[in-house]
């Protein structure tokens, strides 16, 4: 195909022209001679922007003591996880409608076909992508692999018992029972090592009581008391995890790509789970993710057939989108959809006087 460009069809675009009589436009037919310019009419693309969250909640290691030695209500006691959807943003884009191409056939080229050149150069959108799919997907954050437990927390995993017992032994004169001492270590239970914890929690705090108090041979204020108290808190902090728990969230944003077709229509974008995130259909607490678009008053269009100094356009409609998950909406906006608006026509060139 020779000289032949694509470009979106624009009102502006063509009113500078200077041909007479001599310009012929006609649906796109797969071929054109030379001299010809074949543009499409717009169509909408529209983007979804999805941002989930993504929680995983460690167990403590003595998550089971947290009540009765430290008094903390509501710990986790299993390892958990969940997802949810933090919002839904929707931008759209113009492209090319593939099924509206048409072809503007000249005898002469206008004088200002290098306008026309230098503008379809632009940047203009001309493939046409799939309905409904992932375009791009971006994760920050942490993950389950960040959680880490303090290991030392605990001065050692084993304790000395030291038992007593008697030997009679026999005298010059008599039976004598003496004390022996036997030493045994022994492993620590779950128990134990949750109680030193906790002491050392109880110390930390008297610690910092007695700093805010002055209740000490250093006296601090200003930066070095805060710095200080900053130590203290981080210290605590880290103790209490292991009754507490640990909990880290990361951030996903999928951006989805889907082409209105139906006005009024509801469409699943995917499938979403709060215990799993992304799932098939099929998938156990699977929930649609759709998009909806506004009904539309489509007028009468024209019909496009050969035709002589005219060009064909496309007026958008400008109509509600929202998008949601389940039953729930969670955004809505309005958008201009040039699919469903009216198809018209227009001179190519003012009348000669």
């Amino acid at each position: 195909m020779k000289n032949i460009l694509y470009i979106v069809a624009v009102a502006c675009l063509f009113t500078a022209c200077t041909a007479t009589n001599k310009t012929t436009i006609s649906p796109y037919s797969g071929s054109t001679g030379h001299n010809a310019l074949v543009y499409g009419l717009p169509q909408t693309r529209l983007y979804f922007e999805i941002e989930t969250v993504h929680t995983i909640v460690k167990k403590g290691p003595y998550a089971e003591y947290a009540t009765r030695m430290l008094g903390l209500q509501d710990v986790p006691l299993k390892d958990s996880e969940s997802w949810k959807i933090s919002g839904i943003r929707i931008y759209e884009k113009q492209e090319v409608d593939n099924e509206q191409l048409y072809t503007l056939s000249f005898i002469d080229y206008p004088q200002n076909i290098n306008h026309l050149l230098r503008f379809t150069k632009s940047g203009l959108i001309l493939d046409v992508s799939a309905d409904n799919v992932l375009v791009n997907s971006r994760f920050s954050g942490s993950s389950s692999e960040d959680i880490r437990f303090l290991n030392s927390v605990v001065n050692s995993t084993v304790t000395e018992k030291v038992d007593t017992f008697y030997k009679t032994i026999l005298t010059d004169t008599a039976f004598v029972r003496i004390p022996v001492l036997q030493r045994k270590v022994l492993a620590k239970t779950a128990e134990d090592q949750a109680r030193e914890v906790a002491s050392q929690i109880f110390k930390l705090r008297e610690g910092r009581a007695d700093f805010l108090a002055g209740n000490n041979d250093y006296k601090m204020d200003g930066s070095g008391l805060k710095l200080l108290l900053e130590t203290l808190d981080s210290q605590e902090q880290q103790l209490l995890s292991v009754f507490s728990g640990a909990k880290v969230e990361s951030r996903h944003i999928y951006t989805y790509s889907a082409l209105p077709e139906d006005a009024g229509a509801t469409t699943p974008l995917f499938y979403f789970s709060e215990k799993s995130g992304i799932v098939p259909q099929n998938a156990a607490g699977a929930k649609a993710v759709w998009y909806k678009t506004g009904d539309a008053d489509v007028a009468s269009n024209v019909n496009p057939s050969q035709t002589n100094n005219v060009v064909y356009y496309r007026i958008p409609q400008i109509v509600e989108v929202s998008a949601g998950v389940d039953k729930t909406t969670l955004v809505s906006k309005q958008k201009e959809i040039y699919q469903f608006g009216k198809t018209v026509s227009f001179p190519l060139l003012a009348p000669e006087k």
